[in-house]
């Protein structure tokens, strides 16, 4: 967050030019957010994607089986 003055604080925030402002000091403060933050490499990148879609397919197996052998046993209970 920026630091502002008392007096900037309480005046009135409806102008034009003032809502400029207040959004290019938004966007430097997120550049420099973004400076700090630590991007994973590539190959991070695409061996958690693959731990996901692999966990997906998986997930996605053993809940197909389970309702498959559920509706089975519905039909077996109601002919």
């Amino acid at each position: 967050m920026s630091k502002k003055k008392k007096s900037e604080a309480t005046e009135p925030k409806g102008n034009v030019q003032s809502k400029i402002q207040d959004t290019k000091e938004y966007l430097e403060e997120v550049k420099g957010e973004l400076k700090k933050v630590t991007w994973p490499t590539r190959k991070e990148t695409l061996s958690t994607g693959l731990a996901v879609v692999v966990l997906v397919v998986i997930i996605a197996i053993y809940l197909g089986v389970i309702d498959f052998g559920l509706s089975r046993l519905v039909r077996l209970i109601l002919p």
